[in-house]
Order: C-alpha cells, then sequence, then structure tokens
C-alpha cells in the first residue's frame, strides 16, 4: 500500500541524511568541499521524489483529477456518503480493481475522493475523475457510473454515480444527492428498477410490486412471510425481492 510504500522511501532518505551527517563530521580528515555535500544530499532528494512520482504512476494509475478541499469538521453535518471519515474501498480503473484506502464518496459533487502523499511528501486529496472510476465500493456499497439512463416516459436522467443495491436481469438503483445552504447540507433520494432499459421510480414497495406483476401474488406473498418494507431510509429489502422473483 502507498503509505507503507512511502515510509520505505523516508526511511531511505533518513539514511541519505545520516550520510550527510557523518561526512560533515569527518570533512576535516576527508576534505570533501561543503558544495559536494550539498550536491549529494539535493541528488538523493530529487532521487526521493522521482521514485514516489514513478511509483504512484506505476501502483496508482487511477489518480487522475483535481486537488480537493475536504470538510473536516463536521461528524454530522457533511457532503459525505455516511460517514465523515476516510475509508477503506476498492475502484474499478480500466478492467482493473484497485483495492485502496484513504477514500470518501462526496454526494455534493458526485465525486470519488482520494488521499495521497505527493513527491514533496505532502498529504493531498485528489477528487477522482468519473470517466476513469466507473465502479467503486465503499461501505459495503457498490457505486457505478451510468450515462444515458432515461425514465420509462423518455427523458434522460442525471449522469453520475448510482448504488447498485441489486445487479441481476433487473436492475435497483438509488440516486443520492446532496445540497447546501448556510453551511448545512440536505439530502434527497429516488429509488429506481431498471428494466428494459428504462429507470422505473418505484419508491415504496407497492409500485415496486406493480413492476413484477407476471409473478406479482407469489410477491406479495413473500414480501409479508418476511415483513418486508421499502423506503427511501430502508432499501435493503429491494435486493431480497428482486433475488426471489428471478430465482421463480
Amino acid at each position: 500500500m502507498l503509505f507503507k510504500k512511502i515510509n520505505v522511501y523516508l526511511s531511505s532518505l533518513l539514511i541519505a541524511i545520516f550520510i550527510i551527517m557523518a561526512l560533515s563530521l569527518y570533512s576535516e580528515t576527508q576534505k570533501i568541499p561543503l558544495i559536494v555535500k550539498k550536491q549529494f544530499f539535493y541528488k538523493q532528494k530529487q532521487n526521493f521524489k522521482d521514485t514516489i512520482s514513478k511509483r504512484i504512476g506505476i501502483d496508482y494509475p487511477f489518480v487522475v483529477g483535481y486537488n480537493y478541499s475536504p470538510v473536516t469538521n463536521n461528524e454530522s453535518n457533511h457532503p459525505y456518503f455516511k460517514k465523515n471519515k476516510w475509508e477503506k474501498g476498492s475502484l474499478l480503473y480500466q478492467g482493473i480493481l484497485f483495492p485502496v484506502e484513504g477514500i470518501k464518496y462526496d454526494i455534493k459533487i458526485d465525486k470519488l475522493i482520494y488521499i495521497i502523499y505527493d513527491k514533496d511528501y505532502k498529504m493531498n486529496c485528489v477528487a477522482l475523475d468519473e470517466n476513469f472510476i466507473v465502479e467503486f465500493n465503499i461501505l459495503n456499497s457498490t457505486f457505478r457510473y451510468y450515462n444515458g439512463l432515461k425514465n420509462n416516459f423518455g427523458r434522460k436522467l442525471k449522469a453520475g454515480y448510482y448504488e447498485v443495491v441489486y445487479d441481476g436481469k433487473l436492475k435497483f438503483l438509488v440516486q443520492s444527492e446532496k445540497s447546501e445552504t448556510m453551511n448545512d447540507f440536505s439530502s434527497s433520494t429516488d429509488l429506481y428498477l431498471l428494466k428494459d432499459g428504462k429507470m422505473i421510480r418505484v419508491n415504496s414497495m407497492s409500485r415496486l410490486k406493480k413492476q413484477l406483476k407476471d409473478r406479482e401474488k407469489v410477491v406479495a406473498k413473500y414480501i409479508k412471510e418476511n415483513s418486508l418494507i421499502l423506503n427511501k431510509s430502508d432499501y435493503s429489502s429491494a435486493f431480497k425481492v428482486l433475488k426471489f422473483y428471478e430465482n421463480l
């Protein structure tokens, strides 16, 4: 992982500094000019920076985006998904799944945020470009970037990351948004069933059942027996219902 590699490189730099100090102590006997010692130090420092840049490019090619200033002073009022904490997760870049540490999903700007050390040893936050990050996982939830989705009336929906609750022939997607007014964040959520290429809003269990009308009675019995509910604050039951339906 990047943080462990950075520590290794820092250790290398410290060794180089120790060598410089040792050379300074014995400069009188070894007659090493001060300018030579400085050149040696700056060369080691530049090598360290180049090594970090190279390793980032090789091991972390998904770091493409812009600098981002995180909201750090509030644990309850923030633009992020669930928690205002840096989390472990994974992301999909050019068909390769990368495990990552230090990510947040900023719902307000619809960006995945990644924390990283740059070549000057500073910790930076990067809002990753959605054109490269097609999917990511955080806090046991999967988000996928969709563009060109249309509702059942033919209206094009907003491009962006949708939480994928169920991913079968049918898909259950959740679109979350956050807006800010006077440093206060408010949220909104819409639940969709992606069926036959159309996004159908299903913000209740009754609406979901109607979209499964070929097996509606059987599905209704399953829902009743298992006391399943569906609303904007609890949509986990959609996975159970759709899995049951597709296995009939």
